[in-house]
C-alpha cells in the first residue's frame, strides 16, 4: 500500500463548508485513494521532521482531494 501527504477538503468537519486538512492518504494497488488518517506533522527527530515537511510541500503542489474521492 502506498501513501503520501495530501490536502483533503473535509467539509463534513465544518458543517458543509470548505475545511482543508493535511492528511496521510493511503492508496490501493491501482492508485485509487482508499483512506486517510488524522493530520500528522510530528516526527521522532529533526532529520525525519525535515523529510515530513518536504512531503508536505509536495502535497501543496497538488489539487486538493475531496471526501467523495474516498467512497
Amino acid at each position: 500500500m502506498n501513501w503520501n501527504y495530501r490536502i483533503v477538503n473535509c467539509k463534513s468537519e465544518n458543517g458543509g463548508d470548505d475545511w482543508y486538512c493535511l492528511q496521510e492518504v493511503f492508496y490501493d494497488s491501482k492508485g485509487k485513494p482508499t483512506s486517510y488518517s488524522d493530520p500528522s506533522t510530528g516526527s521522532e527527530d529533526m532529520e525525519s521532521l525535515k523529510w515530513v515537511f518536504e512531503k508536505i510541500n509536495m502535497a501543496m503542489t497538488k489539487l486538493p482531494l475531496q471526501e467523495e474521492d474516498f467512497k
